[in-house]
């Protein structure tokens, strides 16, 4: 990224002491988010005698740090702005945008670029153009491509914009018709982009259930369904057909499902196919789910330290199994990696093989990568566990759990001297101890657990709208009691009924995990080799564990989240919420 410094603030710093100082950014920083792992690391390479640049690239791969806190660093190195919320975005950048050429804003939006400020002199010539952009190196190429919209000679300036922050600039300025002529290309690529842009993670297009000639498109941003626009049963048909031949899909009529998945605008994603009940027949509801590519830090999920050091500890263990259990679509897949990662077995030079349907992540490092085809007897789950394990793997992450066959298959992996992170489908880590006996796993076996995480996904407060609580409300002391956490030394905080533009008006923006652990002791194998769970809990609690509402009440402690969300997400909380 091309920052103000570049033209002025550095020029007469060598490249080495630019780097120097944005290395000393990052391990100074309060705010950007850079672990004590890092910041040991950091502080290493600071210190040593070679080239900065290098090395900031190697721990940017490495994951020590991540895109976003090194670009930040650049910005502040060359005293730049940072607009980390829509929010932060200058009025004059409106107004901007309403004058460009449309094949400049065509380039603009695409690549996530604001343009916040335009200097001219006194001939009214353009002098100096301010972008905003992600990117935490200079695109010289990008470059490039700008100047054959600005005159000669004026120089450009670069700022710090996160590429959401970009996204909803542009997402915000467009009108919610579409051309009922649009071609199914430019659709699709329309419907991806403004996913991308709203931080949505699923898109759903459904039918109308009244049977009219249009589909609605919707889009799952923090966990609720926004409807955003309408288009034709007619588009909606030839995007079925642009989708299906992209995802490579098989080739079936509307009464029948139909899955695959395609990459696109930077995204892997995932698409399932239904059958809708029409007036004249059946017609397609597409589902499309967006897979996140980079593995996020454990400390970046939103964990507690303690809770951290425990999976972290479990996941050196040289065998075993390590299970996370929750509903879809709360962050299961995104935890195991993130534990995985942490501890890094393939630097340490162990063969990590995942098999998933289908794989979410991308990672570098990883030896094997295998997709689990439900529909091809040789590709099932169990068949692509049980050929993984003649691979000779160490570490193994499985999808999920689903019947005794697997359960004994994965049991019988960690006999054999293999760590192995699945998944499991039950409510608590308590749950799971009575799921895992219904499928045969009991007694003795349960000792090679390593650990059990149960998990769910909350809306953060958004940090622009929040408004501060001085003392707990009745129920938010409730939680406090409930869990044993005192609101003494708390920054409090509950959630803006009206919102703002940063969260689009909801009061939450972005998600944070509650979780809890739970590692089978000595007392709760041999209550399950006799089959008596009726004082699991108790049990438990004397183990360590504690429920994940615990860890709720800690976020809301810290001003992360409000009693009313977590009430919403925590089952025990929930029910007692109605009965209230």
């Amino acid at each position: 990224m091309k920052v103000e410094g570049e033209n002025k603030n550095t020029e007469s710093l060598s490249r080495d002491e630019i780097y120097l100082k944005v290395l000393k950014i990052l391990y100074d920083s309060v705010d950007l988010g850079v672990d004590g792992v890092a910041k040991s690391r950091l502080e290493t390479i600071i210190e040593s005698q070679q080239d900065k640049q290098i090395q900031t690239r190697e721990i940017l791969t490495q994951r020590v740090i991540n895109r976003v806190q090194l670009a930040r660093a650049m910005a502040r190195a060359n005293r730049s702005r940072e607009l980390m919320s829509i929010l932060d975005i200058p009025p004059e950048a409106y107004n901007i945008r309403q004058g460009l050429a449309p094949r400049l804003k065509n380039l603009l939006r695409t690549e996530r670029i604001i343009i916040i400020a335009v200097k001219k002199n006194e001939m009214e010539q353009i002098t100096d153009v301010h972008f905003a952009h992600d990117s935490p190196t200079r695109d010289l190429v990008l470059e490039s491509q700008l100047r054959e919209y600005f005159p000669p000679g004026a120089s450009f300036t670069w700022h710090f914009c996160l590429r959401e922050v970009a996204g909803a600039f542009w997402l915000s300025g467009e009108s919610e018709s579409i051309d009922s002529g649009m071609e199914a290309e430019a659709l699709l690529d329309r419907i991806v982009t403004n996913a991308i842009d709203s931080r949505a993670s699923d898109i759903h297009i459904d039918p109308s259930i009244k049977g009219e000639p249009r589909a609605i498109i919707k889009y799952r941003i923090d966990g609720f369904v926004h409807p955003k626009e309408v288009i034709t049963t007619e588009q909606l048909d030839r995007l079925r057909v642009r989708i299906e031949n992209l995802a490579r899909m098989a080739k079936v009529n509307l009464s029948h499902a139909n899955k695959g998945a395609f990459s696109r605008s930077g995204y892997d994603w995932r698409v399932q196919i239904q059958p809708h009940a029409g007036r004249l027949g059946p017609v397609p509801r597409i589902v499309i789910r967006r897979l996140q590519p980079d593995v996020m830090p454990l400390e970046a999920l939103g964990y507690t330290t303690d809770f951290i050091d425990k999976i972290k500890q479990a996941a050196q263990a040289s065998n075993g199994v390590i299970f996370w259990t929750g509903p879809t679509g709360s962050g299961k897949t995104e935890s195991i990696h993130a534990a995985v990662v942490s501890v890094n077995p393939m630097g340490k030079g162990l063969s990590v093989h995942t098999i998933e349907d289908p794989p979410e992540k991308r990672v570098p490092g990883y030896a094997v990568q295998m997709e689990i085809a439900s529909e091809d007897p040789a590709r099932t789950g169990l068949q692509m566990l049980k050929s993984s394990l003649r691979a000779d793997p160490d570490v193994v992450i499985f999808g999920e759990v689903r019947d005794a066959e697997m359960a004994g298959l994965v049991f019988e992996a960690a006999n054999t001297g293999h760590l192995v992170f699945t998944t499991l489908h039950t409510n608590t880590s308590l749950d799971a101890i009575n799921r895992l006996d219904e499928m045969g796993v009991n007694g003795f076996m349960l000792s090679y657990i390593r650990g059990i995480a149960a998990q769910r996904l909350v809306r953060r407060l958004c940090t622009h709208c929040r408004l501060p609580q001085a003392t707990p409300d009745d129920y938010t002391r409730y939680v406090f009691d409930r869990y044993g956490v005192s609101p003494e030394g708390g920054s409090l905080h509950v959630a803006n009924p009206e919102g703002c533009a940063s969260c689009n008006f909801t009061g939450y923006y972005g998600r944070i995990a509650v979780a809890e652990w739970l590692k089978p002791s000595k007392e709760i194998i041999e209550a399950s080799a006799q089959r008596n769970y009726a004082q699991i809990e108790d049990m438990a609690r004397r183990a360590g564990w504690q429920p994940m509402g615990r860890m709720g009440a800690e976020h809301i402690k810290r001003g992360i989240t409000d009693a009313a969300e977590l009430s919403t997400k925590i089952l025990e909380l929930s029910v007692e919420s109605l009965a209230t």
